[in-house]
C-alpha cells in the first residue's frame, strides 16, 4: 500500500515537471515569435555589425524612440516590406526608421565585406579597425563610378568626373569629423553600397530649405528621419486648390534640384507618387532618395564631354511614351538637363496614359479657373511632352508662375 502511494506521488510530480517544462518551451517560442513580430529598436540597430553600418550619431537618443505597433498594417509592413521601414515617435513627433535595404541585400553586403577582409562568412563581428586593409576611399570612388562601360547601376552617381567628390560630401564630412577616419570611411562605403539616402539628406539638408525630410542620424543599421505625411498617391481626391499648391511645390522642387546648388545638379531617377509625401501645409517632399545622378557643373574644360555646353532634353518618351525612360550617360554628358521637369510633368502632373492619376493630378479644374486661365492644360502638356521649339524647363517655370498666381 505504501509503495502504491509513493508511485502515485512520483507519477504526479513527473507529469508536473513535464508540464512545467512544456510551458517554459512554449513561452520561449512565443517570445521568439513576438520578437520577430515586434522587434525592439535595439534589435533593429544591429550595432554589432559596425563599422559596416550607417554610423552611430543617433545612438545616444535611440532609447527615446517608441516604435508604433498599433495596427496590423505595421506588422505586415515589418514582415513583408521590401525596404524594412518602421514608424515611431521621438520627442512627441512621428519619425520614420529605415534599414535602407532588404535583409538579403544586407547579407550580401556582409558577404562582400568578409571577402574583402579575406575571411569566410560569417566573419568575426569584432574585427579590429586595423584589420580593415582595403582602401575604402578607393572603393567609394569605384562605387560612385562614372564609367558607363563598366557600370550603369550605381544608386549614386557623380559625373562626369569624381574630382570634386570631397566637396560634394563636405556636409557629411563635417557631421562626422569626430569619428575615427577608418570607421567613417567604412560607414561611407556601406551607405554608397547599400543606399545613399542618408548622405543625400545631409548634402541637401531640410534645414537649408531642400524638399526632403529632416535627418536625425543613424544608429547601427538603421536611420531616423522626419515623418512628412501621406504619400502623393493618397492626395488625388484633395480639393483642387490643395492640389494646385502641391503641384506648385513639385515644380519648385524640380527647380531646386536642378539649379539651387551652384556646384552640382541633382537628378532623381526613381520619382513616383509613392516616393513623395505631402506635409500638412500641402508641400511635397521627396522621401526616397536612393537613386540619384549628381552632375558636377564646374569641371575643367579638358574634362568637358563633347555635348557639355548644350542643354540635355529628354526625348526618350517618343520611343517609350508610357514609361519613365532616361539615359544616365546623356544626363552626365551635359551641364544642364531637363530631367527633373520631365519626371514631374510627365509622370505626375500631365493627363497622359503614363500618369498614375486618371485625368492628371490637377483633374477637374473649376470652370471659372479654366475660363480665367485657359493656358493651364497647354502648359501641362508642353511641360510633359514639349514640341521641338519649346524648352521644357522654360514651360515648367511658366506653369509654376501661373499656379502661384492662382494661389494668391
Amino acid at each position: 500500500m505504501i509503495l502504491y502511494y509513493i508511485r502515485n506521488i512520483f507519477r504526479f510530480k513527473k507529469w508536473k515537471i513535464l508540464l512545467l517544462i512544456g510551458i517554459c518551451v512554449l513561452a520561449l517560442r512565443i517570445n521568439v515569435i513576438l520578437q520577430s513580430l515586434y522587434p525592439s529598436v535595439t534589435q533593429l540597430t544591429e550595432l554589432h555589425k559596425c563599422p559596416a553600418c550607417y554610423g552611430v550619431s543617433a545612438c545616444h537618443n535611440i532609447h527615446k524612440i517608441d516604435l508604433l505597433w498599433n495596427d496590423v498594417n505595421a506588422i505586415i509592413s515589418h514582415l513583408f516590406s521590401v525596404k524594412n521601414v518602421f514608424f515611431g515617435t521621438y520627442d512627441q513627433s512621428k519619425v520614420v526608421l529605415k534599414k535602407l535595404a532588404h535583409s538579403s541585400e544586407l547579407k550580401a553586403l556582409d558577404v562582400t565585406l568578409c571577402n574583402k577582409l579575406h575571411l569566410g562568412y560569417p566573419c568575426s563581428i569584432l574585427v579590429p579597425l586595423d584589420r580593415y586593409a582595403p582602401d575604402f576611399y578607393d572603393l567609394i570612388r569605384k562605387t560612385i563610378t562614372s564609367d558607363f562601360s563598366q557600370d550603369d547601376t550605381s544608386r549614386l552617381r557623380l559625373c562626369p568626373t569624381l574630382g570634386h567628390l570631397d566637396d560634394l560630401f563636405y556636409n557629411v564630412h563635417l557631421n562626422n569629423k569626430h569619428i575615427n577616419p577608418t570607421q567613417y570611411l567604412i560607414n561611407l562605403w556601406t551607405l554608397v553600397s547599400i543606399n545613399p539616402e542618408p548622405l543625400i539628406l545631409q548634402i541637401l539638408s531640410a534645414e537649408d530649405g531642400w524638399p526632403v525630410p529632416k535627418y536625425f542620424g543613424a544608429c547601427g543599421r538603421i536611420i531616423i528621419e522626419e515623418y512628412i505625411g501621406l504619400p502623393l498617391s493618397d492626395c488625388y481626391d484633395k480639393s483642387w486648390i490643395d492640389r494646385v499648391k502641391i503641384a506648385s511645390s513639385l515644380l519648385n522642387a524640380a527647380y531646386m534640384f536642378t539649379f539651387k546648388n551652384k556646384r552640382f545638379s541633382f537628378y532623381l531617377t526613381d520619382i513616383s507618387a509613392d516616393n513623395i509625401a505631402v506635409d500638412n501645409e500641402n508641400v511635397a517632399k521627396f522621401i526616397d532618395l536612393e537613386n540619384i545622378i549628381i552632375v558636377d557643373k564646374n569641371i575643367s574644360q579638358e574634362d568637358e564631354p563633347k555635348e557639355w555646353q548644350k542643354i540635355h532634353e529628354n526625348t526618350m518618351h517618343f520611343d517609350c511614351p508610357n514609361c519613365f525612360a532616361f539615359s544616365s550617360k546623356d544626363i552626365c554628358s551635359h551641364h544642364l538637363s531637363d530631367h527633373n521637369y520631365y519626371a514631374i510633368c510627365q509622370l505626375l502632373l500631365s493627363s497622359g496614359n503614363e500618369n498614375p492619376f486618371p485625368g492628371g493630378f490637377l483633374h477637374d479644374a473649376p470652370t471659372n479657373i479654366e475660363q480665367q486661365y485657359p493656358d493651364i492644360e497647354y502648359l501641362l502638356q508642353q511641360c510633359a511632352i514639349p514640341d521641338y521649339t519649346t524648352s521644357r524647363i522654360f514651360v515648367g517655370q511658366r506653369l509654376k508662375t501661373l499656379l502661384d498666381i492662382i494661389l494668391r
